[in-house]
């Protein structure tokens, strides 16, 4: 894992700079550098810790979550993907998680679909930094730099991570 990390800084793919230890972090988390999207820290944005209240400047989806206000629902949804680590994320293991603690399994699968596409048109507003309960297309906070891209007919959904470019 460790010669991927070297590989991909040294690549430049883009000319832009990484940080040794977010890198290092990624490779230790199992997912490899190339399973994520450049990760250009010279320009992302600070959060602040919940806990702590320390500026944070490569959140954990606990901190995004909060920062950005997202829902139950859409915070199930999020942390499907986000387990994904880059990786395409069937729309099936999406429902699992959204319908978790229903005894049931959820609702039909059509209205399965159905409430996963509003709750994800609604995450990625709150990911953009849009409040979708609030009337019009007002940005009411910093864009997170996360966004959840679909693969491709049929082959799930994927998290981009550093998606400020």
């Amino acid at each position: 894992m460790a010669e991927n990390v070297s590989a991909y800084k040294a690549s430049k793919v883009s000319g832009g700079r990484y940080a040794d230890a977010t890198l290092t972090a990624l490779a230790a988390a199992g997912g490899g550098v190339s399973n994520y999207a450049r990760i250009d820290l010279s320009r992302a944005r600070s959060i602040e810790c919940p806990c702590c209240k320390q500026s944070v400047r490569v959140p954990t989806l606990e901190i995004i979550i909060d920062h950005y206000k997202v829902t139950p629902l859409e915070a199930r949804i999020l942390g499907a993907i986000w387990k994904g680590k880059g990786h395409p994320v069937q729309t099936e293991r999406i429902f699992d998680a959204m319908y978790v603690d229903d005894p049931d399994g959820g609702p039909s699968p059509t209205r399965m679909y159905l409430a996963f596409k509003v709750a994800l048109c609604h995450l990625r507003a709150r990911l953009d930094g849009y409040d979708p309960s609030a009337p019009g297309s007002v940005r009411v906070r910093e864009p997170s730099g996360i966004s959840i891209e679909n693969v491709g007919y049929r082959r799930g959904y994927r998290l981009i991570i550093g998606g400020l470019e």
